[in-house]
């Protein structure tokens, strides 16, 4: 799914038009057993309650595709009878009203997921009726292609809120709060089946991870039978593997810069697309390339590329590895950010034997927080005085 397919399910998660028809859950403590079930038609709930269930969905459908938004391809054999994917069909087909398929669910939830705090899993079912589109995008609403149908599962944290004083409306007094327990924000969860290409595609789902230490791979193995992608700080390993050995003895600040700027302009211009961009063996090879690194450096982009991510793996996702605000300098003793667009300020210089950064001292310095200002005779002779 790309980002306009899911903004166009999370509108139909709004509170004043949202098309879930039933919703089901369970409450489960710190050992996995259940303390109690949900079993509430979604329509019939208050208004206010209404509002925090599809704030919690919505939710579950947030963030940056690559990242938080995870697109899953089921494996064949999980297609096949007696599969993970046949079985969410099963109960996708079900419309949630098997009590004994979603008490089958749910046990196989809580058999897999690991969580060392008590946690709420909600299950949603919607339909909605795909309104077509004009040449130009826009939505025909009296005119409808298809029904989507969809399962939607939240993992949501409870969490006990911190003992005090609370006020109490009716009694119009503050009263002590001792043991009230909170619903947090989910932490895990999926679409099923995916929304690609504004239709049903039942080979797909779309996994949600708040961050990349929520990503709770062993459910999505245990579950769907998917192993996730690489998170975010794996892509950077593997890029910076890459550019570190195709490089090898020129990987300078210069050739990094240049090897940042591409990329960023890579993303910027899917971006303007409407795309996401990928980073395969030839799309590295041409960058090092386009950065003025040796024909043999993109040589060994590509035969890198291949040893560390392999043939039929996920390509490196762009967005992940880019710096399109700060480049982050380093070393033991010191870190430096840097504006992307102010990277070129910056210059390497050998004095003594020794590298050194140079950066310009402008009127606009600040010491914790203390401006500095430029010595006398800083001017443009400095740096070469500095040599001799």
């Amino acid at each position: 799914m790309n980002k306009k397919e899911v903004n166009e399910i999370r509108r139909i998660l709004e509170k004043n038009d949202c098309r879930i028809d039933r919703m089901c859950g369970c409450y489960i403590d710190e050992k996995g057993e259940l303390i109690t079930e949900l079993t509430d038609s979604f329509h019939s709930l208050a208004d206010e309650e209404l509002f925090r269930y599809c704030e919690i969905f919505r939710k579950t459908l947030s963030g940056r595709i690559g990242r938080t938004l995870l697109n899953l391809s089921f494996p064949l054999q999980e297609e096949k009878e007696g599969g993970r994917a046949e079985k969410l069909q099963a109960l996708l087909r079900s419309g949630l009203q098997d009590p004994e398929r979603i008490r089958s669910f749910f046990g196989e939830v809580t058999e897999t997921l690991r969580m060392s705090e008590k946690y709420l899993l909600l299950l949603a079912h919607g339909i909605y009726d795909i309104p077509g589109r004009t040449t130009d995008g826009a939505a025909l609403r009296d005119s409808s292609d298809y029904v989507y149908s969809f399962l939607l599962l939240s993992v949501c944290p409870v969490k006990l809120l911190r003992d005090g004083l609370c006020y109490d409306s009716e009694e119009q007094t503050f009263l002590s709060r001792t043991e009230n327990w909170g619903v947090q924000m989910p932490e895990t969860g999926f679409l099923y089946p995916a929304f690609n290409d504004r239709s049903t595609d039942l080979h797909a789902a779309l996994w949600y991870a708040k961050n990349e230490k929520s990503r709770h791979e062993e459910l999505a193995a245990g579950l769907l039978g998917i192993e996730l992608p690489r998170g975010e700080s794996a892509e950077r390993d593997v890029f910076r593997e890459i550019v570190e050995q195709s490089l090898g003895a020129d990987c300078s600040y210069e050739s990094v810069r240049n090897v940042n700027d591409a990329v960023n302009k890579i993303v910027e211009e899917e971006k303007e697309a409407g795309e996401q961009a990928y980073l395969d063996g030839g799309s590295l090879a041409a960058i090092l390339t386009e950065s003025g690194a040796a024909p043999e450096a993109a040589e060994r982009a590509r035969e890198t590329y291949q040893k560390v991510v392999g043939s039929g793996a996920e390509p490196i996702l762009a967005d992940n590895v880019a710096a399109p605000k700060t480049l982050s300098v380093k070393s033991d003793h010191m870190k430096l950010e840097v504006l992307s667009e102010a990277s070129e300020l910056i210059e390497t210089r050998e004095i003594d034997g020794m590298e050194y950064f140079l950066i310009p001292v402008a009127d606009n310095v600040t010491v914790n927080g203390i401006r500095i200002r430029r010595r006398r005779g800083s001017g443009e002779n400095a740096g070469e005085k500095a040599a001799e």
